[in-house]
């Protein structure tokens, strides 16, 4: 059964573009633009998740995240903040939400963060903590393959785990699984007792980023309303993920070599320092030794985070443990869509097989995932797999993406511009069936193609009756 998952936000143009960038197909989303009539539908009938705005005239995200968890103990919820927000966003934590993501949201990390909750869920009912349950998931065990290359990937956590404070850069294309490594070194060592916290160098602002790894104190900067503690202080004891390491800035770099160097930080507005014991694991896919010699990254932060390193190969040198990685998400789905999709024909191994998976183990994911949603029988068959492109290892520009991805940093306004835009081109122009998929009139579709620019003169000169 596919996920259901409730968006609350008064702006409901944001609220359907988010819905939007989610499904259809992965999600079923249903918009509330005010909390009264989520609070009355999820009373009726009880979502997957929810996503919350956090700031709304009447109730803030706060206190519907705090209603929503007094009757639903696991529920994810995800609150969606403003960047002036983030002090208020913590108060959101406190009440229960799950997560909380910065506005404009990575529909990829929200994507995946939604995943993992979902996943975890069973294991949290069943009574395990959110430590064991991702303990589980993420296990040496996890690291699936028996191709000598990915031994070496798992002789290499075990290596780390085995040690109390390893400093780790894990290096590789996107989608090879660097978190999933990161997060197995971190539960499968004996040492780590404290938390796992991870945070993308990439998904926020310079000085944003700053204040969530290092806190601040009360009054340090106009919206510090209380003193926070940062993610550094947060992962004493245990581990801190930073994912792309090579999208720091110059001033935090040299910040992070010194807390590196010192095991000592202090809060953003603070004067005392605090001492910090933790592991630390990095990530890029970035070539870092490139980035030095171009003067993007410091040489000396760069052989301080590669005291320990590894490369994980991309799907396309590990083809012979496709088979496994494809069946293990297969297993995957079944659970979360309630099917009993025995096996993976012939047809459809030998398709994967010939595809050079340039997205590699998550791309596999994505297109497993979307198969098992389109399949009816006991097994998944060659015509449930989306278009992999030329199977014959072709460049990929010729296949269809079957995602839309916005480019970072639009306007609400130039990003509702190219939903519109990408939607009217994936129906052929089909007026109708756009302003179906977008949830809005044929009148109000026609208006705001007036307005961004997207009539076509030859054709479509009138507003629709």
């Amino acid at each position: 059964m596919i996920p259901k998952v409730y968006i609350l936000d008064d702006d409901l143009v944001h609220a359907k573009l988010v819905a939007g960038n989610l499904g259809p197909g992965r999600f079923r989303t249903q918009v509330f633009g005010h909390p009264d009539a989520l609070l009355a539908r999820h009373a009726e009938e009880p979502p997957d998740a929810v996503i919350t705005d956090l700031v709304m005239p009447e109730l803030n995200g706060v206190e519907v995240t705090r209603r929503l968890r007094t009757v639903d103990r696991h529920l994810p919820i995800f609150v969606l903040t403003g960047h002036a927000d983030i002090a208020t966003a913590i108060e959101a934590l406190k009440a229960g939400a799950t997560e909380y993501l910065t506005k404009p949201v990575n529909i990829d990390e929200l994507t995946t963060l939604l995943t993992r909750a979902l996943a975890e869920r069973p294991l949290l009912e069943a009574g395990a903590s959110l430590e064991q349950a991702r303990g589980r998931e993420y296990s040496v065990q996890a690291i699936l393959g028996q191709h000598p290359k990915i031994e070496e990937v798992r002789a290499f956590v075990r290596r780390m785990a085995a040690i109390p404070r390893p400093t780790v850069l894990l290096l590789g294309e996107s989608g090879t699984g660097k978190n999933l490594v990161a997060r197995a070194i971190h539960y499968s060592s004996p040492h780590s007792a404290g938390q796992f916290v991870e945070i993308n160098c990439s998904a926020l602002p310079a000085n944003l980023l700053e204040a969530e790894l290092f806190g601040y104190k009360k009054g340090a900067f106009t919206d510090a309303r209380e003193a926070k503690r940062g993610l550094i202080e947060v992962a004493d004891g245990g581990t801190l993920f930073l994912d792309e390491i090579a999208e720091l800035g110059a001033e935090l770099q040299s910040k992070l070599l010194n807390v590196l160097e010192s095991r000592r930080f202090r809060r953003l507005g603070g004067t005392d320092e605090m001492e910090v014991g933790l592991r630390l694991v990095t990530a890029t896919n970035r070539d870092l030794e490139q980035q030095v010699q171009a003067n993007k990254f410091r040489a000396d932060l760069f052989y301080r985070i590669s005291v320990a390193a590894v490369t994980l190969p991309p799907l396309r040198q590990v083809k012979s443990d496709l088979p496994v990685l494809a069946n293990h998400f297969r297993e995957r789905f079944n659970g979360e869509f309630k099917k009993h999709v025995a096996a993976i024909d012939a047809d459809a191994l030998q398709a994967l097989q010939a595809w050079d998976w340039p997205g590699n183990a998550r791309e596999l994911r994505n297109v497993i995932e979307r198969g098992m949603i389109f399949s009816d029988g006991p097994s998944l068959k060659r015509t449930d797999l989306p278009a992999l492109g030329r199977l014959d290892g072709a460049a990929r520009a010729d296949a269809r993406p079957d995602k839309f991805e916005l480019p970072r940093r639009l306007s609400l306004a130039d990003a509702e511009r190219e939903y519109i835009r990408h939607t009217l081109e994936d129906t052929g122009g089909n007026i109708q069936r756009a302003a179906e998929i977008l949830g809005i009139s044929r009148k109000n579709l026609w208006e705001k193609r007036k307005k961004y620019g997207l009539l076509e003169p030859s054709s479509d000169t009138g507003e629709p009756g």
